[in-house]
């Protein structure tokens, strides 16, 4: 089986939220490899309509920047379903206005997951995609789901559009009982263990581990430095003038990024 370690993924995954047209025109140019319109936290509910009506029309302009476009849902039960029939009907057709990478939060169950894969094969099959081109990752942010990553990411036919794992740190923390206005290092020592867990979850069954955002002024490029000696190859970007930081604090991958999927 073909896994997401066999090709070369991007790296800084820039989350944004959909309704802001300023924030959506200043990602496309921000230097990040992916572009994740964050349905379920950055964007206000009563923006996702207008999120979801220009999400085609921005990933056709992010592939033609050689940019991968990404949307992350709400849980499938809490309208996430209904987001994703209406992101690819929004197409009329065009693969090219589709997600590249779907992101579903709060997974600590497989069969969450395989919900996903099989709403997605069901998308594929109403519009003439082609199957399995509509690719999934996994959020993972809190204990439940950490400790059940090994289970998670294993390859299995429930799962084929599985590329890797994000680890939420934010929503981590505060499932361990960590306080935002505690110091940085004693959040960020309490996190390491999670981050590792993820980092050889991935590692063993070859998919792409994205490494949670860096939410502090300080610090960052030690972060990183030891974030690339656990193997966590990619990372969420919330501040887009990290961006450029990254690219001399992360290990290239190559010259020849993965193709952006199409359909």
């Amino acid at each position: 089986m073909t896994t997401a370690m066999d090709h070369k993924l991007p790296q800084r995954w820039l989350f944004v939220p959909g309704d802001d047209a300023a924030r959506l025109q200043a990602a496309l140019t921000s230097g990040a490899d992916a572009i994740v319109v964050d349905l379920e936290e950055f964007t206000p509910a009563a923006g996702r309509k207008l999120a979801i009506s220009r999400f085609a029309d921005f990933a056709r302009r992010a592939r033609a920047l050689k940019v991968w476009p990404a949307v992350r849902l709400n849980l499938l039960e809490h309208g996430g379903r209904d987001e994703l029939a209406e992101l690819i009907s929004t197409t009329l057709g065009d693969p090219t206005g589709t997600p590249a990478a779907i992101f579903l939060p709060a997974v600590e169950q497989r069969a969450q997951l395989a919900a996903l894969d099989d709403a997605l094969a069901e998308q594929e099959a109403l519009h003439g995609l082609t199957r399995g081109s509509l690719k999934s990752v996994a959020t993972l942010e809190s204990q439940a789901g950490l400790l059940a990553a090994e289970e998670l990411l294993a390859a299995g036919d429930d799962t084929p559009r599985l590329l890797g794992a994000l680890i939420g740190t934010g929503d981590l923390a505060a499932d361990l009982g960590l306080m935002p206005d505690q110091p940085a290092a004693t959040i960020t020592e309490t996190l390491k263990p999670w981050r590792q867990r993820l980092a050889r979850a991935c590692k063993t069954h070859r998919r792409l581990a994205i490494d949670g955002p860096w939410r502090w002024k300080h610090g960052l490029g030690t972060d990183q430095h030891w974030a690339n000696q656990q193997g966590l190859q990619a990372r969420c970007v919330i501040y887009p003038e990290q961006l450029e930081a990254l690219y001399d604090l992360m290990p290239a991958r190559g010259a020849d990024p993965m193709p952006i999927p199409q359909t």
